[in-house]
């Protein structure tokens, strides 16, 4: 029992960790929202068109989305092909989900933060910027983003692997394990 309950408060941990990221991103949302303005408003009256700002719209795109990741994941708001999933019993759906995500899901997530990092880290050496010059500096920093968002969705999927293995071997624990929100909601 003392096993499931660390596993079921970890599995709160790295949910609460992709539900803050979510929420920068839903931040980043307000950012890019007055980028936007500032550009089409400065283009269209004042003739003050800039390439860095619309790869600053594009980087805050990026970011956007790729932060919403693990949390999308933590709340089965992502896109599922479940083509037998009628016919299927929930412990089997459960078991499938669990041995999916720690034999397919985090080693190619961990693929992504080893390769992402390095490929972050050779754009800082080099000093990458944007072609020709006239856009953004510092490429890494969005470079960078591609390992970080890996590692929240290796925190949203592993919450929802420990989740799993609670719901089939403890289901006692939570209130409800086929609430309507996150992992249960099918």
């Amino acid at each position: 029992m003392n096993r499931m309950l660390t596993a079921l408060r970890l599995s709160n941990t790295l949910s609460v960790i992709c539900q803050w990221a979510a929420r920068i991103a839903g931040l980043l949302l307000f950012v890019l929202t007055a980028v936007i303005i500032y550009d089409v408003v400065g283009r269209r009256f004042f003739a003050t068109g800039s390439f860095k700002l619309q790869e600053l719209e594009w980087h805050l795109h990026g970011v956007i989305a790729t932060f919403a990741f693990g949390y999308a994941y933590t709340r089965n708001a992502h896109v599922r092909i479940d083509i037998l999933d009628k016919r299927l019993p929930a412990r089997f759906k459960l078991w499938m989900e669990f041995l999916i995500i720690v034999l397919l899901l985090l080693p190619f997530l961990a693929l992504i933060v080893y390769h992402g990092a390095d490929f972050a880290w050779r754009a800082f050496e080099r000093g990458e910027a944007s072609n020709g010059g006239l856009g953004l500096t510092n490429r890494w920093i969005i470079k960078s983003v591609v390992p970080v968002s890996a590692l929240l969705a290796i925190a949203g999927a592993s919450s929802v692997a420990l989740r799993c293995l609670v719901v089939l071997r403890r289901p006692d624990l939570l209130r409800n394990p086929f609430e309507s929100e996150g992992l249960w909601k099918r």
